[in-house]
């Protein structure tokens, strides 16, 4: 999680990109979530999400918008650190995600 932070924000930095797509396996809450029926997707920007939602349908490959946001982000808090790199069990996918968006300022990211 570390490091795919550190190359969201050399990418944008760096390239300055029209957007961002990341894909990973953050936590394996994600398949208690969803099964294997779906791949989960967050993302900062609705029309990047529709789009890669759309290309997925295309393919065969579902896709499901997760939740990310305020509640979330208040997660990664930390009274000993500027933040916490994870938030616990409950809501673990949105927090890891809501931890990478910390990183990506305001270039569409899904």
């Amino acid at each position: 999680r570390l490091v795919l932070a550190d190359a969201l924000w050399y990418t944008q930095d760096r390239f300055k990109p029209k957007f961002m797509i990341d894909l990973a396996t953050l936590t394996g809450a994600i398949v208690v979530a969803l099964g294997h029926e779906y791949a989960g997707l967050f993302a900062n920007n609705d029309e990047l999400a529709d789009r890669i939602i759309s290309a997925g349908k295309t393919v065969g490959e579902q896709c499901w918008r997760m939740p990310i946001g305020e509640a979330y982000d208040k997660m990664m808090n930390s009274d000993a650190a500027d933040m916490k790199n994870a938030a616990g069990r409950e809501g673990g996918s949105s927090s890891a995600a809501n931890f990478l968006q910390r990183f990506v300022n305001e270039v569409p990211w899904v």
